[in-house]
């Protein structure tokens, strides 16, 4: 409609140039007022702070998360294997007196624990957004929070919540990467 009436007005100025009068600008402009004015087609309220399952925003979170998801899937693994004994190394390295100065701790934070602890503030920010997010029941978009709460923690609370628990954070202050001693649950 704004590119009609902008087309309408540039058209009518030009007519009123040629003519050297009004021209007809004060007929086209209530007619594209009168066009503005006619039955607006019905639309929801959607209530503060609610986002839209189809909404550029949602999209684009669903690929940050995305690419999150990846990220966590090829890290962990190569974590896991190559890096979660480098601290046992390192304090092992530490007591021998020839290679205690070669491989002196610095106090310079890790680049990978930085960045793993933003994606876990990420997935946990996925959490919050999700509580927030409309969705589709029955053709029908549901804009009401306490049914979109109820319906995600049906669906995949449970599991978006057990994959955020930044387990790493867990078990920093332990000095073992084994995972059920960090957590307190006794393996026999």
């Amino acid at each position: 409609m704004l590119v009609l009436s902008r087309v309408s007005q540039a058209s009518t100025d030009k007519e009123a140039d040629d003519t050297g009068g009004n021209g007809g600008k004060d007929g086209e402009q209530e007619a594209v007022v009168s066009e503005q004015t006619g039955p607006l087609p019905s639309v929801r309220v959607v209530p503060k702070f609610i986002i839209l399952h189809y909404s550029p925003f949602k999209a684009v979170w669903d690929w940050i998360i995305l690419l999150l998801v990846l990220y966590t899937a090829v890290c962990t693994p190569y974590n896991a294997a190559f890096l979660l004994n480098q601290e046992e190394t390192q304090n092992r390295l530490n007591q021998d007196s020839a290679t205690r100065l070669q491989n002196a701790e610095t106090n310079q934070p890790d680049p990978l624990v930085i960045i793993d602890l933003v994606v876990d503030v990420m997935f946990i920010a996925d959490i919050l957004i999700n509580f927030r997010t409309t969705y589709l029941q029955n053709g029908e978009v549901i804009a009401d929070p306490q049914k979109i709460a109820k319906n995600y923690v049906k669906g995949w609370f449970l599991i978006d919540a057990v994959a955020a628990i930044p387990f790493d954070l867990l078990l920093f202050g332990t000095g073992s990467s084994d995972v059920s001693s960090g957590l307190g649950v006794g393996v026999q």
